[in-house]
Order: structure tokens, then C-alpha cells, then sequence
């Protein structure tokens, strides 16, 4: 596709080059092959079951050794919460006082996670952490709400949540919504619950707990008026970031197969999806890093559980590093024979995970080494799993990498052939679920951080329909920040409890039994 010099400008501009852009379109028109799933990953194949004794001798690891390294949280929380809302939203703008009744509309529209009878969404309402606040501008806006037909007191309530007139909730980030009542004077923010999370695993005796957020650019002032609200005394270190103009990715119109442009002509560029945070993570300089998502929290005393298995997750990823530094060193110095390359080669077959290149029985002893160090010194995930109960995303197989080697990979379903009865079946057959419970290590045994872009699978990314200004557009997203992203990345599953995981996908799980 040829490009004006007006188009150059514009994507040099944005951080990109051309043949980014190019490559960019070759992929929205030819697509991007499936995951190979070779098998699911399950307990004592793929997936590491801790058993108490275990998990003590981990988490003591940790509280023993966590002041020799430096801790980080990182939270991908840039998202809008409209998704979240989308039912609401729905309802909000086609709902017609007069014309048609709430339990009617909410039935015909099939609106999961709307409660289908009027009175139990008007008496459960006041389970949500952010009632008062709604209820306080109505009071101001709206006298004479108590009234109304209770109809028009749900439409009311649900716009006066979502619009900019009321709390706004419909545009703002997950991450500044109030998930939580204690008390009625201590009420916190997805934000919050991270914040104390992350003060209990990230502080040591030499360091103050960290954790940094992704967020978008127009949330900036927001972000920093909640964080030095709730942070006044700056105990724990915050810091935000902005995912980065240049992983950005243009859109193909599915009519015309012409990019996507404004109405002044110019290229339409979209975000490219969670992958690019990579970028955000090589940014980093901490020595273990702990990743999870905004929407992911747990209440009170909940928590501690959450807390005991990052630990635990923690203290196995340092006892990890350290016999992997020993055999890396060994390697380099001492060239090892016999009995002691044999350690090391069980040591990446049983703890690493890792199947070696066909052939590798033939190399002499030098080659072996070689390879041996090529693929131990790498980036390491330790991801927590839990037991599938249905939740839609990405769960732990033996797939092939980009190199067509067998390894342990996140893969979503929408990674796996649909066509192919063979995938489907090894999808069937999945024990767990990927819940983004992830501690991490992106130096060497040196202390060198890894340039991560190294180990991205660029065919493991997503061609997915879309609309832009009520037209159908295919839009490209960046492989996984879990999944293709980390393609290359040395990986040990371990089985966490359920009780670590309790997602807020819409607002109606916030009235589930853990969130309150």
C-alpha cells in the first residue's frame, strides 16, 4: 500500500515507521495462524501443586530473602470501565419512560447481570459501594426522586451512576471505582485495594512498597488527585505510565479494505491492546515483579489469603533464580561434563519446564552447553492457575512456541482453530484458568535486564471486527501481554486457590458474597 508524505509524517509522528504500518495490513488482510495446543496443562503435568509443608518452605524463602531484591507491583489499568457498565449503558440509552417497563425490557434485551425483577435491583442497589455518592446528587438533583414510578427511580439511579451529570462511572477507569464499603466513612477504589495489597509484598526494611499503574493519558490528573488522596504521606511509592504511542496499530475498513481515516483524511490509529505494556514492563527496574489486574481484588481479610500465595509464588521464583544462577555460572566457568551437565540438563527439563531442540542428544558437550545456556538465560514467569470454573479467557497448555517447540504458554480460546476438532477437543479437556497471577523476573543472572522484545511471538497477536463510527473495521491487537508476549519466557505454572481470584468483569459481581 502506498503511502503521501503527509501519511509518512503522520506515522513517523506517532513513533512508527512504514513498514511497520505495512506489516501491520498484511496482517489484518492474510489474518494470523492458530496456537498449536499440543495438550492441556494439568497438576504433575505442566501444572506445580504446593503442598502445605511446600508452601511454608516458600514463603519463608521470601520473608528471608525479599530486602536482598528489589519488589514491584505493576497493574494494567488504562481501561475504561464501559464494558464493566455495557448493560447499564445499554438500558440508559434505549430505555423509553412510559413505554416500556424495566422487568419487560431487561427480559427481552437479555441483559445479563441486570437483576430481572424490579424490586431486586431497587433493594440490592444499595449493596454497591458508590450508592451513597449516587444517592447524594440525586438528592441534589433530583427532590423528587422518592416519587417517582419506581421504574423511572432504576433508570434514574443507573443514569445519574453512569452520566457525567452524576458520578461518571461510565468513562472512567476500573480503577476508580468504588469497589468496597467497610465502614460508611471507609469506602476504596479498585486502586486502594491494590495499594494495600501491595504494601504487604513489595516493602522491605531497605525499600518502601512500590507499584505502578498503567493508565491512559486524559486520566492523568485523576489518577494523581486519588493517589496523593488516598497516599498523602507517600508510604508507598506510585507511579503511573502511559501505554506508548509507536505499539499503537491502524485499522482496515472491511468495505472499502482502504486504513481507516478521519474525517480530515488523516490515519486512525487505535491502541494495540494489553500486549504493548511489555514495553511498559521493560521500563521497569525491579528485580522480581508482581503483575495482576485492576479488576482483580479481594475485601478485608480476604486479602490475606491473596497475599500468603504471592509470597509463596515470590519465594519459589527466588529459589528458582538462584539454582539457575548457579548452573548459568557453571556453564560460563567451569564447563561442565558427565554427571554435573546432566544436573543442569534435569535441572531445565524438571524445574524449568523445558524440552530441548531434536538433535540435542548428538551435540558434544560444548554444544550442549551452549544450548543449555541459550535457553536458561532467559526472562522467568512463575503464574499462579486456578481450577476452571467456567470463566471465559485463557488457561495453560503445552503448546508450540514460535520456534515449533514444545513449551508451557497462556493461550486464549480465541487463539485455538475453531475449526479443528483435534484443538477443540485438547481446549475441552483444560483443568484450569489463566487468572493473570503473575511474579516475574525480566534480568539475567548477571543482573542485566533482558530486552523483552526478544521473546515475543509476533504471529500469537489478534485480527478482531470491530466498528469505528458505525462502520465494520478490522483492527490488529499485539500478542497477549500474557500470552504471545511472553512466547519466549522461561514458565512454571502453580495451582492457587479460587479464593485468589474474584474478577469484577460487570458491575453485578460486585454484589457477589466476596466483594462484600
Amino acid at each position: 500500500m502506498s503511502f503521501s508524505q503527509k501519511d509518512i509524517s503522520q506515522i513517523q509522528a506517532h513513533g512508527l515507521s512504514t513498514n511497520e504500518v505495512q506489516r501491520q495490513i498484511n496482517i489484518l488482510k492474510n489474518g494470523l495462524p492458530f496456537t498449536e495446543v499440543i495438550e492441556a496443562a494439568t497438576i504433575g503435568n505442566g501444572i506445580v501443586k504446593l503442598d502445605e509443608t511446600v508452601q511454608q518452605t516458600f514463603y519463608d524463602i521470601f520473608e528471608q530473602n525479599k530486602a536482598t531484591y528489589t519488589l514491584q507491583k505493576f497493574v494494567p489499568a488504562s481501561g475504561a470501565a464501559t464494558r464493566m457498565f455495557k448493560n447499564w449503558v445499554f438500558f440508559h440509552q434505549n430505555y423509553q419512560s412510559g413505554q416500556h417497563y424495566y422487568e419487560r425490557f431487561v427480559r427481552q434485551h437479555q441483559l445479563t447481570g441486570m437483576e430481572s425483577d424490579l424490586d431486586d435491583f431497587l433493594n440490592n442497589f444499595p449493596g454497591y459501594a458508590f450508592y451513597q455518592d449516587v444517592m447524594d446528587v440525586i438528592k441534589e438533583t433530583l427532590p423528587d426522586y422518592f416519587q417517582l414510578d419506581e421504574n423511572e427511580q432504576v433508570w434514574q439511579l443507573i443514569h445519574f451512576t453512569l452520566s457525567e451529570e452524576g458520578l461518571g462511572y461510565a468513562q472512567k477507569p476500573k480503577a476508580f471505582i468504588k469497589f468496597h464499603r467497610y465502614t460508611k466513612n471507609n469506602i476504596k477504589t479498585a486502586l486502594e485495594e491494590h495499594l494495600t495489597e501491595a504494601g504487604a509484598y513489595t516493602g522491605t526494611d531497605k525499600q518502601a512498597a512500590k507499584v505502578e499503574f498503567s493508565i491512559s493519558p486524559q486520566h492523568k490528573i485523576l489518577f494523581d488527585e486519588l493517589t496523593q488522596k488516598v497516599n498523602p504521606e507517600h508510604v508507598i511509592d506510585i507511579s503511573s505510565s502511559f501505554q506508548k504511542p509507536e505499539t499503537d496499530t491502524v485499522m482496515l475498513d472491511m468495505t472499502s479494505g482502504k486504513l481507516v481515516r478521519d474525517d480530515a483524511g488523516k490515519l486512525v490509529f487505535r491502541p494495540g491492546g494489553h500486549g504493548s505494556l511489555i514495553d511498559n514492563i521493560q521500563d521497569l527496574d525491579a528485580d522480581i515483579i508482581f503483575i495482576k489486574n485492576i479488576d482483580n481484588v479481594q475485601k478485608g481479610e480476604a486479602q490475606e489469603t491473596t497475599i500468603q500465595y504471592k509470597k509463596i509464588l515470590a519465594g519459589y521464583l527466588m529459589d528458582l533464580l538462584e539454582q539457575n544462577k548457579k548452573y548459568l555460572k557453571q556453564l560460563q566457568n567451569e564447563k561442565p561434563v558427565g554427571d554435573a551437565l546432566q544436573e543442569i540438563e534435569n535441572f531445565a527439563r524438571q524445574k524449568m519446564n523445558i524440552h530441548f531442540i531434536e538433535g540435542y542428544e548428538t551435540l558434544n558437550n560444548s554444544g550442549k552447553r551452549r544450548y543449555l545456556a541459550y535457553k536458561l538465560n532467559r526472562p522467568v514467569r512463575i503464574a499462579g492457575m486456578v481450577k476452571n470454573t467456567g470463566e471465559p479467557g485463557g488457561g495453560p497448555f503445552w503448546a508450540k512456541d514460535q520456534n515449533g517447540i514444545k513449551s508451557l504458554q497462556i493461550v486464549e480460546k480465541a487463539q485455538i482453530n475453531p475449526d479443528d476438532p483435534k484443538q477443540q477437543d485438547i481446549l475441552k479437556q483444560a483443568t484450569h484458568f489463566n487468572p493473570v497471577d503473575l511474579v516475574v523476573s525480566i534480568k539475567d543472572y548477571e543482573g542485566n535486564k533482558f530486552n523483552l522484545k526478544e521473546f515475543v511471538n509476533e504471529a500469537a497477536g489478534f485480527v478482531t471486527e470491530k466498528s469505528y463510527n458505525g462502520n465494520p473495521v478490522k483492527v490488529y491487537e499485539r500478542p497477549g501481554l500474557w500470552n504471545g508476549a511472553m512466547d519466549g519466557w522461561n514458565t512454571v505454572f502453580i495451582e492457587v486457590p479460587l479464593a485468589t481470584f474474584s474478577p469484577v468483569k460487570t458491575v453485578t459481581d460486585l454484589l457477589k458474597p466476596e466483594h462484600q
